[in-house]
């Protein structure tokens, strides 16, 4: 279902009169009364005072080159500015609609003032996140998510503040701050400057968020005088929606698809606003609240494959849910805001949710298998103690992946039995040793050599409400593996995984297998030989192989059971790890792993 839209400013309007949400109101003042009595977020220019004036510092700027550090730190600096302008332009100006107190309107337009001063919106430098990365010949890289972010807290405040809000000689600086950055995004996609307009990748976040930016500047300044940078910016966001998974699957994680999606429906609401459907009625926008939705795992969890941070992020999904259910109309959004999320965000677009007339709204399904996701998706009931299963496969258009093909995780009644490391922020230096790799999951690894990313498909035998039946594929991600087939049969009370791996003819190598599980606390070991058991306070694992095993158990970082997650000022998270190793050599092993909670 799609709903009629119309401008943030007639939508609060409606709000405004409701009797009904007077304490959501108030809420919402509230949050903009504290943004108001902070001082604004500047833009700096020298590295020693980035992390000054309500600035971000990129951790990853610590390890870069003098001559890139500054570069670099002050580009990710703008995307940050932006970010926080576009979180709170929108409640200062909704709060001065609902309130007509001036000290919201004069905070607004302090900030767009300053604002006039960042052109361009997104300096160069993000390319420059590693060691070893230098700017082009010509010191441009090309506009990035700044680009976004920083012309949608523009955009929304001019929509939502009451004309002549602003003074004449300020709204003139904003039109010719958005009039410069149509020109540099325009001339980003004639050169094909930046490396995802060069490589055509229209999936990335990295392509929608200077998109946006087009597209919403044109609109701000009249879509008729720009039709020519209009049409490009809507080609773009088309071309955008339509790379995505037609039952609204997203080639990255949950995480990452909820940055790229809000980025999405603010555009494709401000072009359905100015009476343009083209981006608001895509398959993808209309059942992606359904594949967010199968995210939602038992016990206050997330699926959390991918570059997706921590499972325990669940309330991260509130805003864009309520941006889905205000934008598209969707009854699956407004389910899950419901039912598993704790309701409507404490935001603009939760306030205008929360305005929406009644509708009939029904739970998706329990179960899903993904093409494009290539991921399996079950749970028993949508009740907090219900059990869980995902498995995860591999497709050839993944982004912001990790080397996962054939991961199993396991939920019983809401206690997390086998997980993954999960992904901590990108400047931890484990990331890609202990998190994104093979060593972060639960798959396969032969000798001392780690899997390549690639396709690894799931065959589906038997998918109910009672459990499943699937097999996996990675043996295309191992150099001398001829064969790898994970069976995974599970019910509500066991989980069943036959690996089944050969090596390469006339190869033998060292064939192991690491069991994240969800506890921090002791594990034992039990047995010798080809079987063993392994016993923690929430279930029993047993290990049966073709080949004598040597099972052992270390601790490894967590992103996954933390509540709070990795940072440098305290120590790093753990979970157990159970490792199963061949005792010697093989040219290929059969191993049942048997879990019980």
């Amino acid at each position: 279902m799609t709903t009629e839209l119309a401008p943030w400013s007639q939508l609060l309007e409606v709000a405004k009169r409701d009797p009904g949400l007077q304490t959501a109101r108030e809420a919402l003042t509230a949050k903009a009364r504290e943004v108001a009595q902070s001082p604004i977020v500047r833009r700096v220019y020298h590295l020693d005072d980035v992390g000054k004036y309500r600035t971000w510092l990129d951790g990853r700027s610590r390890a870069l080159e003098p001559e890139t550090k500054e570069i670099f730190a002050l580009a990710m600096s703008d995307t940050g500015t932006c970010n926080i302008a576009a979180a709170e332009l929108p409640l200062l100006a909704a709060a001065y609609r609902l309130t007509g107190e001036d000290a919201f309107r004069a905070r607004a337009a302090e900030q767009l003032d300053e604002m006039t001063t960042w052109s361009p919106l997104q300096r160069p430098g993000w390319t420059c996140f590693q060691p070893g990365n230098r700017l082009p010949p010509d010191g441009k890289d090309g506009n990035w998510l700044a680009t976004g972010t920083g012309v949608r807290a523009i955009a929304d405040a001019l929509d939502l503040l009451p004309a002549g809000a602003l003074e004449a000689a300020l709204r003139r600086r904003l039109d010719s701050l958005l009039a410069a950055e149509i020109v540099l995004v325009v001339d980003d996609w004639r050169t094909k400057r930046p490396w995802f307009v060069k490589g055509d990748n229209p999936i990335t976040n990295q392509w929608m968020l200077p998109t946006e930016g087009l597209v919403r500047a044109c609109l701000v300044l009249g879509a008729e005088a720009q039709r020519d940078a209009y049409e490009l910016g809507v080609h773009n966001a088309l071309r955008a929606l339509n790379a995505h998974g037609a039952a609204g699957e997203f080639e990255e994680g949950i995480g990452y698809a909820a940055y790229t999606v809000t980025s999405m429906l603010h555009t494709a609401r401000a072009m359905a606003a100015a009476g343009d459907r083209r981006a608001i009625e895509r398959p993808f926008l209309r059942n992606f609240p359904t594949w967010m939705a199968h995210h939602l795992q038992p016990g206050g969890m997330l699926i959390n494959c991918f570059d997706a941070g921590s499972a325990r992020a669940v309330g991260n999904l509130r805003p864009v849910l309520s941006l889905l259910a205000v934008c598209t109309g969707s009854a699956v959004a407004r389910w899950a805001l419901a039912n598993s999320v704790g309701g409507p965000s404490e935001d603009l677009a939760g306030l205008l949710c929360r305005a929406l007339p009644p509708v009939e709204v029904e739970a998706p399904p329990l179960f899903a298998a993904y093409e494009r996701a290539t991921r399996v998706n079950w749970r028993d009931s949508w009740e907090n103690l219900a059990s869980g299963v995902w498995v995860r496969g591999g497709h050839a258009l993944d982004q912001h992946d990790h080397f996962d093909r054939g991961h199993v995780n396991f939920i019983s009644r809401g206690r997390p039995i086998l997980i993954e490391a999960g992904t901590p922020a990108y400047h931890n230096p484990r990331l890609n040793s202990h998190y994104s790799s093979a060593v972060g999951h639960n798959v396969l690894q032969v000798g001392e050599a780690l899997p390549r990313k690639g396709v690894a498909p799931i065959a589906v035998a038997r998918l109910d409400a009672t459990g499943g039946d699937v097999i996996v594929d990675p043996t295309a991600c191992y150099d001398g593996v001829s064969r790898w087939r994970r069976r995974v049969v599970w019910s509500a009370g066991e989980l069943r995984v036959t690996d089944q791996v050969s090596l390469a003819p006339g190869h033998t190598d060292a064939i192991l297998f690491r069991w994240h599980l969800g506890t921090t606390a002791e594990v034992s070991i039990a047995g010798s030989g080809k079987k063993s058991t392994v016993h923690w306070a929430d279930a029993e694992m047993t290990l049966e192989g073709t080949a004598p095993l040597a099972v052992t158990h270390e601790m490894l970082p967590d992103n996954t059971l933390a509540e709070r997650g990795w940072d440098e000022t305290s120590p790093e998270p753990t979970h157990a790890c159970i490792l199963v190793r061949t005792a010697a050599p093989v040219g290929g092993m059969k191993l049942t792993t048997t879990v019980r909670p």
